[in-house]
């Protein structure tokens, strides 16, 4: 924010800056303060387009408008969270769009999300979010209705996200036979992660079906694919981190430690490099617990980190408290007062 000139829109700034303040907010344990700012951006970006157009500035509309809906989630109203992610429907529906107090009409918004290349933005979040909100409720069902409906709305077009969530949704109702049906499909084949992810999926699914001693000599092969791999120590996608907590916990309950171990260490590097808090927190959890030789140390490690630590949630979840000096440092309202002044009505600058 500091960087920002007092007579520079910096459109693009101002609103990463209020995507990262909403997220410092959620960790601090404050989800009331960061729907303060996804509001307040909201506000800012229908002003944007009041003198721009839609053209010129609708897409700064969109982020915080799905971040609400994440945070309606948080609070556990569903039905409200579920609307926030179906832009893509609206879309697809040639039907206008209302965001907050704006609407905007069908074949505008159609415009701009063809003009800025948005259609795969929101067909993820459709999928991903309103996927993630019926686990939470709780309604499996209702996630594979919605699944079904991605699936007509989007068409055959190779679309691994979808394949990936119709997997783990199966997976949930075990009916693992019809899963394991999906990793025939070429989406799978959009790119190296993906072919890696239908591997371990395969295993995954093995396991859960009961098939160990196949599924334990394929973790064996895929263990020893994963651990040479080139550029797993210092990923620039942070789902690799998410992937290689899944598969050390995986290689663990097939009973191969020292994989798991060598995997977690792995992920743990990884999580350093990334500076991922709550995953180097997960990848410490996993080590301690599997025993390894340098386990002291490691809970040293653990203990000073979470000493140091402002995860409201993830303190929370092992009875702990953040400092409360740490968590009303001055410096978390400057940021919201520099937010407050950079999206003031700029008419007369």
């Amino acid at each position: 924010m500091n960087a920002l000139e007092p007579d520079d829109a910096g459109f693009l700034r101002i609103e990463e800056c209020c995507n990262n303040t909403g997220l410092i907010e959620v960790y601090r344990g404050r989800p009331g303060a960061a729907a303060e700012v996804c509001a307040r951006q909201l506000e800012w970006a229908a002003r944007l387009v009041g003198r721009h157009g839609v053209m010129g500035a609708g897409e700064h509309l969109i982020q915080p408008w799905i971040n609400l809906g994440r945070l309606r989630r948080i609070a556990g109203d569903h039905e409200a969270a579920l609307a926030h992610f179906a832009l893509v429907v609206e879309t697809l529906s040639a039907k206008p769009v209302r965001l907050g107090d704006l609407e905007i009409d069908a074949a505008s918004w159609r415009a701009l999300v063809q003009h800025r290349s948005l259609y795969d933005l929101l067909k993820n979040v459709y999928v991903v979010d309103s996927v993630k909100t019926y686990f939470v409720a709780r309604d499996l069902t209702g996630a594979l209705d919605c699944l079904r409906r991605a699936r007509s709305l989007c068409g055959e077009e190779p679309f691994p996200l979808l394949k990936e969530m119709e997997l783990l949704t199966l997976a949930r109702l075990t009916r693992f036979e019809e899963a394991a049906a999906l990793l025939q499909s070429n989406a799978w084949n959009n790119s190296g992660f993906h072919k890696l992810l239908r591997v371990t999926y395969r295993v995954g699914l093995h396991a859960a079906s009961g098939e160990l001693p196949r599924c334990k000599r394929l973790m064996e092969d895929l263990a020893a694919r994963v651990l040479s791999m080139r550029g797993l120590s210092e990923p620039d996608d942070p789902c690799v981190l998410r992937y290689l907590h899944y598969l050390g916990g995986l290689a663990s309950r097939l009973g191969l430690d020292e994989r798991a171990a060598q995997i977690f260490r792995l992920g743990l590097g990884a999580a350093e490099h990334v500076d991922d808090v709550p995953c180097r927190v997960a990848f410490l959890d996993a080590l301690i617990d599997a025993g390894v030789e340098d386990r002291r140390a490691l809970e040293a490690a653990r203990a000073a980190l979470l000493d140091d630590c402002l995860y409201v949630p993830l303190l929370k979840a092992r009875g702990m408290t953040a400092d409360p000096a740490a968590l009303s440092d001055p410096v978390f309202d400057e940021l919201h007062a520099k937010l407050e002044r950079a999206m003031v009505d700029r008419e007369a600058v």
